[in-house]
């Protein structure tokens, strides 16, 4: 993180409580994330992690607590509102359409903002630019690329909206070791070189703390614990009790 971004929030969740009908899922969470920083949330299945995604861009409406973006308060706005208002979201499960070609699935994410045919051009060749292996494979269906470069794509198709915090669900489920290295290092890059805020929800809690800034541990719907990512890994009663490592 750069000097010019340290301390300014890209993100505030306050005393947030969420949830299923009658299930809670997040009890009073609070959590915030400065700009251009990976805040890595961690925790077993069921602890709430998807679910705190999912009502910070909207598809969850908070029971009670406030999202504020930027300093700007936008609880419980819908999805698209979400959008617009800086935040992308890419669940869990490379969420590409099969049917479409590479370059049909990048156009949706230029969708929730108002472009020109050449402000399009220009976003579609730093697309693919940034993301190499998508150039060469632009008129392919999308059900025929790797597991890799669906995950390229998916996260490719969200920074078309241009978004100022970028909520990860899993990035690497599914990827061979090798694959999910680079989608880290990907991470790594596009907080450090884009300046985007990012919030990565991962199983792969070692390799998720190895890059993050700060880390957050859900479990049963509460935060446990709130540190530097580097001190939280080196806890090893911690590790062993939350996180399996």
């Amino acid at each position: 993180m750069s000097d010019s971004t340290a301390g300014r929030e890209a993100l505030a969740v306050e005393n947030l409580t969420a949830g299923y009908g009658g299930v809670t899922a997040l009890d009073d969470v609070t959590i915030s994330a400065g700009t251009a920083t990976i805040t890595a949330v961690l925790g077993a299945n069921g602890a709430g992690k998807t679910t705190l995604l999912r009502a910070i861009s909207g598809l969850v409406k908070p029971r009670r607590g406030r999202i504020r973006i930027h300093d700007t308060d936008m609880t419980g706005h819908a999805p698209e509102d979400m959008a617009r208002g800086g935040v992308a979201h890419v669940p869990e499960g490379q969420g590409v359409i099969a049917e479409l070609t590479v370059e049909e699935n990048l156009r949706i994410g230029m969708m929730s903002r108002r472009t020109t045919s050449r402000e399009r051009a220009t976003s579609l060749a730093e697309a693919y630019e940034r993301f190499r292996p998508l150039a060469d494979r632009r008129r392919k269906l999308a059900a025929t690329l790797s597991g890799g470069e669906r995950q390229m794509l998916v996260i490719a198709r969200a920074l078309l909206g241009r978004p100022r915090v970028l909520l990860l669900d899993e990035p690497s489920l599914g990827l061979a070791p090798r694959v999910m290295a680079q989608v880290m290092d990907m991470v790594v890059r596009l907080s450090g070189e884009g300046g985007i805020t990012i919030i990565l929800v991962e199983q792969n809690a070692r390799g998720a703390l190895a890059i993050a800034d700060t880390g957050v541990v859900l479990n049963l719907g509460r935060v446990v614990a709130t540190a530097d990512a580097k001190d939280l890994a080196q806890d090893v009663a911690l590790r062993h009790h939350y996180l399996g490592f």
